[in-house]
């Protein structure tokens, strides 16, 4: 797997074996999550099969509300594949492929290859269809925000869907561990013990707490330590919403994919429910 085309094809497969009926049945057993009005909603991108239910709560909520948009922020993994040597100059540092690649994209652009919206989207749309219920999803991805989201190219248009009334959701994983994502081994955690799962939650935590701060430098390093995707999607999320908000994590599970990637026991990435 090593394009964010592939992924998206991995995770479509795996939608597409579950089907829509075991899709449903999991938001049918959703409980919204109590939002306030200019607050946030994180869902998770890993495996559906693993944290489908957190992604069902968020689809819940969206459907206990009025809402009649979502502003939806993706993770932008790498753009297309076409794009692969401009992103690879632009995260060495290149000045003139930042430049270029900073801002806000579209499924037109770069993101057409992107997979981090598709779980929630498709979901999202399953539900609607059945109860006759029209919501326009709009997906954005933020790219190579750094730590400061106020200058991101497209962040103006981001701010008039949020503040005219669409609720926003975004999405991350925050943490990639393992064998699998270039953890030491002496520093490899097992996913199995309850140990792991407590320095899991707490990692998080610090990242929620940087943003909710608006400490986008702290926010920054930390993303890199824990090898956090919400690297984009998380200055961008706590610039709409406002500082000191309250972050709750709901769910938090801890997603094995020493399968996915051939890699050796543990490499697995946490999904987390989080509202903002």
């Amino acid at each position: 797997m090593d394009s964010a085309y592939e992924w998206k094809q991995y995770y479509a497969a795996e939608r597409a074996r579950l089907g829509a009926r075991a899709l449903l049945a999991q938001v049918d057993a959703a409980q919204p999550l109590e939002l306030r009005g200019n607050g946030a909603i994180v869902v998770p991108h890993t495996r559906i099969e693993v944290t489908g239910n957190q992604i069902a709560a968020a689809v819940s909520t969206v459907l206990a509300s009025d809402a009649e948009r979502v502003l939806a922020l993706g993770v932008l993994h790498g753009a297309r594949r076409c794009d692969h040597d401009r992103v690879t100059a632009a995260r060495n540092g290149d000045l003139g492929a930042r430049t270029a690649l900073r801002g806000v994209h579209d499924e037109d652009g770069l993101a057409s290859e992107e997979f981090s919206l598709d779980g929630f989207v498709d979901m999202l749309a399953l539900a609607c269809d059945r109860v006759g219920r029209r919501i326009d999803v709009v997906c954005r991805y933020p790219f190579l925000v750094g730590d400061d989201p106020a200058s991101l190219p497209g962040i103006e248009e981001l701010e008039q869907l949020f503040d005219g009334g669409a609720l926003l959701v975004a999405t991350t994983d925050p943490i990639h561990h393992g064998h699998a994502y270039g953890t030491p081994s002496h520093e490899c955690l097992d996913a199995a013990e309850a140990s792991t799962l407590d320095a899991a939650r707490s990692a998080i935590d610090d990242q929620l707490i940087a943003l909710s701060e608006h400490r986008f430098a702290d926010f920054a390093q930390l993303a890199e330590q824990h090898r956090s995707d919400f690297r984009d999607t998380g200055p961008v999320t706590a610039r709409l919403i406002g500082e000191g908000f309250t972050p709750q994590v709901h769910d938090l599970a801890l997603v094995d994919y020493s399968d996915a990637l051939a890699a050796p026991v543990p490499s697995w990435v946490a999904g987390a429910l989080i509202t903002l």
